[in-house]
């Protein structure tokens, strides 16, 4: 491509700007030839050296002249420039306004400034503003030349600083503070629209700049306005400060403020102000606080709240025999069916409404408290002499044996009461509480609806069990328990050939210590599972090994805990025994009573059937103390039924026992149960259960329980307790060997 030739002037010079004309002396054509040659250097040194790009181009766009800083603005050489239009270095979205221009020069509209943008070689876009003007030959407009500067670098930062400006403003109307600033001439600098709105301020007051007439308006808005005002004026004395506050306006909105130096070039130029509205945040952390300490049911306070009251009424009756006190551990009676039949929403309402009660029934300076459940505890301050105590006792119990109305439900429900009174011996809130649940316990035990006071004795029975828990649970780690076992015995011939296995525990210290001192405090616990597994295990184990010895089958009586009886894996330890002894399962024997079944009636009919069904024989203990339903019998898979001992031990004496054991042995017959006579201790009981038709039976006439060794001497001796002779013969030898106790 040829190279384009510059537009000539008006004087017909090639040069890429219109030189200045000289002062030429026509009386000396070559001083004035050399003068105009000076001048041709001098301008086009400063084209060349120009720090702003420098260029022409003709009326169709074709550059014919850049400068040096062209090249370097435009990443093009100049050869490669003298070969391109503007068209191909103009961003395309500024080529029009390129063009329009140069039609507007064209049109004799004089110089112009604007700005575009290029896309020079790199392909990194440059902004230039551009001032040009119209090249002219002979009166005729031949082309353009331009002046540029790059003011990319200008631009970039104008936009950077409106962005900042932007985000700042932004982030200054964005906040959920309100934010003013002042000047240390304490004129308003700026504020934020929520500042407005926050202090309800006038937009005029704002653009008038007053900050003292602004304090001014703060301070009438606040509850304390005096003291806001003096915090400012104390601000403003010390331009460094920072504090914060908390203020309270009278419409009773609460506000943080946070007052910091607006710091330029290290010094305080001003004050920034912010303000933050906490009224929901402080209602909600009120909201917050009342519920660690109250009951969100009732609205009571709850144990923490409690306990520190009961700290403070410790403290108070050091040494101040006026500031007694006593308190009340509640536990409602029977509320789990009222919960379980009525549904638990009922039961919600009936605790509201026994709370309020409670309350009602106690004076202002006292504290209700919801521990949670169906336990509520009453701390009586000043409470004087304990014939008080018992007259609010009272009084609760009546206030709560009124019905309810919860819905359209009549409610009736009791509360067992422990009592405990303070004292002349320190005690701590703990113990106290302690002890007062204690004692409610032995309200429950005694028959509910009632209330007990603590008293010493019960302290130390309570220590003793707390022993006896501890040392039953390394009694199950260490192996102490024994299992002892009493014959039953064939009345007619004497024969035994089923024992039944009672448990003891050999504690290191106290000895032999009998299930009646042990056995209450291990359901209570839960531990009664592991020891009944243990006893189920070693009984099954003890009879397959005596069978092996003996030569004839031997069957086992054990008896099952209520907590036994309703465990899930209760069947599966019953099959796991079997599997590992050998056992057939009609040789195991399993013993609970009618209390415990029908405490869980449906449970227990479901665990009892699966027993019945792998062929365990199912025996109910102490029949005649319960229920003595016939549905009873009827409905679930009993094989046998035990005449409990107080029947049997009346027997020579009392008719009436008489006629209620013959009954039961009538029953028995008529249902095909076996029965069995517990408790037989004479020879005369002896008599009359043979007289009866009584069968087999267990007692202290035979033998007490014994320990495994005395029954294997006693089954390779014939296993029989006396011969025909009613005599018992062997009465005393096997007493002998077996009486542990």
């Amino acid at each position: 491509m040829p190279t384009r030739t510059p537009p000539k002037d008006n004087n017909n010079s090639t040069s890429p700007i219109t030189q200045p004309r000289a002062a030429f002396s026509t009386r000396n054509p070559k001083v004035n030839e050399e003068i105009s040659r000076r001048n041709e250097e001098r301008y086009r040194d400063l084209f060349e050296n120009a720090n702003d790009l420098i260029y022409t181009h003709d009326l169709d766009g074709n550059f014919t002249s850049l400068n040096r800083a062209g090249e370097r603005i435009t990443g093009y050489s100049r050869e490669e420039a003298l070969r391109l239009n503007i068209s191909d270095i103009v961003a395309p979205e500024f080529l029009g306004q390129a063009k329009a221009m140069i039609a507007k020069k064209v049109a004799g509209k004089g110089p112009t400034t604007y700005e575009l943008e290029i896309i020079p070689k790199t392909g990194k876009r440059k902004t230039l503003e551009l001032s040009t003007r119209l090249i002219s030959s002979g009166g005729l407009a031949v082309g353009i030349q331009g002046i540029a500067r790059d003011i990319t670098a200008r631009r970039q930062a104008e936009t950077s600083l409106h962005n900042t400006v932007s985000l700042l403003a932004s982030t200054l109307e964005s906040t959920a503070d309100g934010i003013v600033v002042l000047g240390l001439d304490r004129n308003i600098v700026t504020c934020n629209q929520k500042f407005i709105a926050m202090w309800q301020v006038d937009p005029q007051l704002i653009e008038n700049k007053d900050g003292r007439e602004l304090t001014m308006h703060l301070g009438s808005m606040v509850g304390d306005g005096d003291r806001l005002i003096a915090n400012f004026d104390n601000l403003f004395a010390d331009p460094m400060s920072k504090a914060t506050e908390l203020i309270e306006l009278k419409d009773g909105r609460k506000y943080e403020c946070y007052y910091q130096p607006q710091i330029l070039k290290g010094k305080a130029v001003g004050r920034v102000c912010c303000f933050r509205d906490i009224t929901k945040r402080n209602e909600a952390e009120e909201k917050l606080r009342f519920y660690a300490l109250h009951d969100s049911l009732t609205q009571l306070p709850n144990r923490t709240e409690f306990m520190d009251h009961l700290r403070e009424a410790v403290d108070r009756a050091q040494g101040n025999k006026y500031a007694r006190f006593a308190v009340l551990f509640l536990d409602l009676d029977r509320f789990k069916v009222i919960n379980d039949s009525l549904g638990h929403g009922i039961g919600d309402k009936l605790l509201i409404a026994i709370a309020e009660r409670l309350k009602a029934c106690v004076r202002p300076g006292d504290v209700v408290a919801r521990f949670g459940g169906d336990e509520f505890t009453i701390l009586l301050n000043r409470t004087g002499e304990i014939s008080n105590v018992i007259n609010i006792a009272d009084r609760l119990q009546a206030k709560l044996a009124a019905p309810f109305k919860i819905g359209s439900y009549e409610v009736f429900t009791s509360a067992s009461i422990g009592i405990v009174a303070s004292g002349s011996v320190p005690r701590r809130p703990e113990g106290i509480l302690r002890d007062a649940d204690a004692a409610m316990y032995c309200a429950k035990e005694a028959g509910k609806a009632r209330y007990v006071i603590f008293d010493s004795e019960m302290h130390i029975r309570n220590i003793n069990l707390l022993q006896i828990e501890t040392d039953l649970r390394h009694a199950i780690q260490r192996g102490e328990f024994e299992a002892l076992y009493q014959p039953i015995v064939d009345l007619v011939s004497g024969e035994v050939r089923e024992f039944e296995a009672l448990i003891r525990w050999q504690h290191p210290k106290l000895g032999l210590i009998s299930p009646g001192e042990f056995v209450s405090v291990a359901e209570e616990t839960g531990l009664i599972v592991p020891i009944g597994k243990w006893i189920l295990e070693e009984s099954c184990r003890q009879i397959a090994d005596w069978q092996k010895h003996v030569g004839f089958d031997l069957s086992v009586s054990v008896n099952l805990s209520a907590k036994q009886l309703i465990h899930p894996a209760l069947t599966s330890q019953v099959k796991d025994a079997l599997f590992a002894t050998g056992l057939n399962a009609s040789q195991l024997k399993l013993e609970v009573t009618e209390s415990m079944v029908m405490e869980h009636r449906e449970l227990s009919l479901k665990i009892l059937t699966q027993l019945d069904e792998i062929g365990v024989a199912l025996s109910t203990d102490d029949f005649g103390t319960g229920y003595s339903s016939l549905s009873y019998l009827q409905n679930f898979p009993f094989k046998r039924l035990k005449i409990d001992r107080s029947f049997v031990n009346l027997l020579d004496r009392d008719e009436k026992s008489k006629a209620i054991v013959k009954t039961i042995l009538m029953l028995g017959e008529n249902l095909d149960i076996h029965v069995v006579a517990e408790g037989i201790e004479t020879t005369s009981q002896l008599e009359i259960l043979r007289s009866l038709g009584c069968i087999s039976g267990q007692g202290f006439l035979f033998s007490r329980p014994i320990d495994s060794e005395a029954i294997r001497l006693f089954l390779e001796s014939g296993a029989n307790v006396f011969s025909a002779d009613p005599q018992l013969k062997y009465q005393s030898q096997i007493i002998q060997v077996a009486d542990v106790q």
